[in-house]
């Protein structure tokens, strides 16, 4: 039996890989329902966010249809920033179904949710392999032009690929565009 009726995790999946997965599944053995927020949902092509909303929407969808995972069980939902963090909490509430736990391992998210409403429950998920399984390092891997497939489900190679993501990021990595350089 379900602890929660919907649980909700975020972040922006630079892209989703097998960590990302492996917290979908445990907050689905915890609630009845999740719901993925996509954050950041307005950027896009540029070196940290290179992927746009919508192929991070077919990312996770395509990975949570590969792993077996009953998708009307999910909602994947992309929400821009609101740059107020003040009012993050109750931006984030306004554009998503009610939730009843927060799975976040990110201390400024825990800190953030946990200042505007104190009776939120948050569950600090278990982390599989947390520095291979992250989007800096798999995006690193992919300019350097080292292995990085088995860091994502296949579905989400497969995307990249589609999207020829390698390509862009590889040539975000060096473009006057990038707003690191500025």
């Amino acid at each position: 039996m379900s602890n929660f009726k919907r649980g909700l995790m975020t972040g922006r999946y630079q892209p989703f890989h097998n960590g990302h997965l492996f917290l979908a599944q445990q907050a689905l053995s915890d609630c009845e329902e999740l719901v993925i927020v996509i954050g950041s949902a307005q950027f896009n092509f540029i070196e940290k966010d290179p992927f746009t909303a919508g192929e991070r929407v077919a990312m996770i969808h395509a990975a949570l249809a590969e792993a077996g995972i009953d998708l009307a069980k999910c909602y994947i939902t992309p929400v821009a920033n609101d740059e107020n963090n003040a009012r993050w909490l109750a931006h984030l509430r306004s554009q998503v179904p009610a939730f009843d736990v927060l799975y976040s391992g990110n201390d400024f998210v825990y800190h953030l949710a946990k200042a505007q409403d104190p009776s939120l429950t948050i569950r600090r998920p278990e982390f599989a392999k947390r520095t291979e399984y992250n989007g800096t390092h798999i995006r690193s891997l992919i300019v350097a032009g080292k292995d990085w497939k088995h860091l994502v489900p296949p579905a989400v190679a497969n995307t990249i690929e589609d999207a020829q993501g390698v390509e862009r990021i590889r040539m975000l990595a060096i473009s006057d565009s990038n707003p690191a350089r500025w």
